[in-house]
């Protein structure tokens, strides 16, 4: 089940309690990418071994350096956090006295960058007390997207974000990691991953059976580690009131993708930047292709430009051409400019 099919999932139990009854015919598994789906299967655990196992494999931890044992904390800064996007999903300290922190994230979000600082940032300040030395433990940021966050590296899915200084990690202690979930579907479905067998790539091909609902390849099930997560993701699970939860407190996920394309919107049209153009590409075309393109395209430009002043619509075009987009792609937006301008 992708972010799509759960998204309407939602709605239809938010309508009728009964249809998840008919989901369930229909899917094997849940979003394993939503915020309570993810919570339930690597939170909940009692041993947390497959948070472990996850963690390490995208961390690429491995001998002494990987992490054998992980205690998950409460959110540690009560009255900070009061709104969803600002609760980590997973805050933990493994048996080094090293913090994770996991956020998994659903969208482009123009403030994503700022929030993985300001968590690592209380994370910090939380390490240090009165009279005590300024020495910090390893941290880690892992970030989960479901959107593709480095369109300039469309071969790479896993991307190390290190603050340099003449060519040397200024502080190697923080690390930030983020996996470009979809990214490594696309490259896997063009054989680009084949020879890839990093134990980051058997885990995303795990998350691929689950969110494309497709048969995992062989060695996926034949391991002790994945067959416990296949059968944890099970929309057979997962009761009625996670659910309801999801939809009331956690992720209104349709409330997600308005705010998304109104991003969208704004950043690529109004701003005219190609960074807001990467952005509204991603929520366009990411989600998948013939959805996203049509909602981007349709929604995102005739409203978009239908909404906006006429230097926005000026601008918007400079941006398409700058991108690269084909000129009978540009030219067909502008007679749709044009058909505004006679129509506002």
């Amino acid at each position: 089940m992708n972010r799509t099919q759960y998204r309407a999932l939602l709605e239809a139990i938010s309508i009728d309690k009964n249809n998840l009854l008919k989901y369930r015919e229909l899917y094997q598994y849940a979003y394993i990418l939503s915020d309570g789906i993810f919570k339930v299967v690597f939170a909940e655990e009692k041993s947390h071994s497959l948070l472990i196992s996850l963690v390490n494999a995208m961390l690429d931890l491995q001998g002494g350096e990987a992490i054998k044992d992980i205690t998950l904390e409460m959110q540690e800064f009560p009255g900070i956090f009061n709104k969803k996007n600002c609760i980590l999903d997973i805050i933990g300290t493994t048996n080094a006295g090293e913090k994770v922190l996991v956020e998994v994230q659903q969208k482009s979000d123009r403030f994503f960058k700022d929030r993985v600082e300001y968590y690592i940032s209380r994370v910090i300040e939380n390490q240090v007390h009165t009279s005590e030395k300024y020495e910090l433990p390893r941290i880690y940021f892992l970030g989960l997207l479901d959107f593709e966050m480095f369109p300039e590296e469309p071969s790479t899915y896993i991307h190390r974000v290190d603050e340099m200084c003449h060519g040397k990690k200024f502080f190697p202690k923080i690390q930030k990691i983020f996996v470009e979930i979809d990214k490594f579907f696309e490259l896997e479905n063009r054989g680009s991953t084949k020879s890839d067998n990093s134990a980051a790539a058997q885990w995303l091909r795990a998350i691929k059976a689950i969110v494309k609902e497709e048969r995992a390849p062989e060695n996926i099930l034949k391991n002790e580690t994945f067959q416990r997560l296949l059968n944890s993701v099970k929309l057979i699970n997962f009761e009625e009131e996670l659910f309801n939860l999801e939809v009331k407190n956690m992720t209104d996920l349709m409330a997600e993708h308005e705010e998304g394309l109104a991003e969208g919107r704004e950043l690529g049209f109004a701003e005219g930047k190609c960074e807001g153009f990467a952005e509204g590409k991603t929520e366009g075309f990411a989600e998948g292709k013939t959805e996203g393109f049509a909602e981007g395209k349709n929604e995102g430009l005739a409203t978009g430009f239908a909404e906006g002043k006429e230097q926005e619509r000026a601008d918007s075009i400079a941006v398409l051409q700058e991108m690269g987009l084909p000129a009978d792609k540009v030219a067909e937006f502008q007679a749709k400019l044009e058909a505004l301008n006679k129509n506002p």
